[in-house]
């Protein structure tokens, strides 16, 4: 819902007036990212606002963010217009309301440093359906699907499911990673059976998880469906999804901050 009222800009020149906290969240490959930042003028249709650093990173590699403050009704998407890193300002517009679950995760969530296609069996049927895997958290996963693939009556909210995830080894892969320097101007399978295994091939670790599809979401504009899964991970295959789920963390995190200091480099 796109917001022309007079009123938020009332509300939000009251906050700037108050010098109240507003929060700024990005959500920077999965992860949550969120800085307090201050407001420092307010026209008729823009607002300025003080930024952080790594935020101001994820503000140029997005061009977008969420504003939340306890002075708002609910939270705002607001658009980048511009920056200016000298001063570390940054001008938005064109806000709109958003759901209010947007930020509260329960779980951290992140996403695949490399393409991850995972291996799908609905009950009920003996395909195998194979998916890219978009995110993965200790509880769930979200997968991708074209349009003219997507298997409507199998992909229903509560429909039970096998997931089949081939993991990169983190002790092999770890250092690579690691030592592949992202920039500002790039920015923008074998199926196993048993449930706990955490054996695999050509440096893969590959699990097996129980689960349910809960959510559905067409994105029409990209012609796919994007599915969020229920995961149930037992034992070893919970302590494999938690190690790879951290060492991301790890990755997410130090490629925020060489993307934030090479942003900086940039005003010198």
């Amino acid at each position: 819902m796109l917001i022309s009222s007079p009123d938020l800009i009332q509300v939000l020149r009251q906050i700037a007036k108050d010098k109240s906290e507003i929060k700024l969240l990005n959500i920077y490959k999965g992860l949550p990212i969120s800085y307090d930042a201050s407001i420092d003028s307010v026209d008729d249709s823009e607002i300025q606002i003080h930024g952080n650093k790594h935020q101001l990173a994820c503000l140029y590699y997005q061009g977008e963010s969420y504003l939340q403050s306890t002075g708002l009704p609910f939270i705002i998407r607001s658009q980048v217009i511009s920056m200016n890193l000298a001063k570390e300002n940054v001008i938005f517009s064109n806000f709109e309301a958003v759901k209010n679950n947007i930020g509260n995760r329960t779980e951290i969530r992140v996403e695949p440093d490399e393409q991850l296609v995972v291996t799908i069996q609905f009950n009920g049927s003996a395909a195998d359906i194979f998916a890219p895997l978009t995110n993965i958290s200790a509880g769930g996963a979200s997968v991708i699907f074209e349009a003219y693939m997507f298997p409507t009556r199998l992909c229903q909210p509560g429909n039970d499911l096998t997931m089949t995830i081939s993991l990169p080894d983190s002790a092999s892969n770890k250092s690579k990673k690691l030592s592949q320097k992202p920039t500002i101007d790039n920015r923008k399978l074998n199926s196993y059976s048993r449930t706990n295994s955490t054996e695999g091939q050509d440096g893969k670790i590959v699990i097996t998880a129980r689960g349910k599809v809960i959510a559905v979401q067409p994105e029409f504009q990209l012609k796919r469906y994007r599915v969020s899964v229920k995961l149930y991970f037992k034992d070893l295959s919970r302590i494999v999804i938690l190690q790879y789920i951290s060492q991301r963390q790890s990755e997410i995190i130090q490629d925020l901050r060489i993307l934030s200091d090479e942003l900086y480099n940039l005003k010198r």
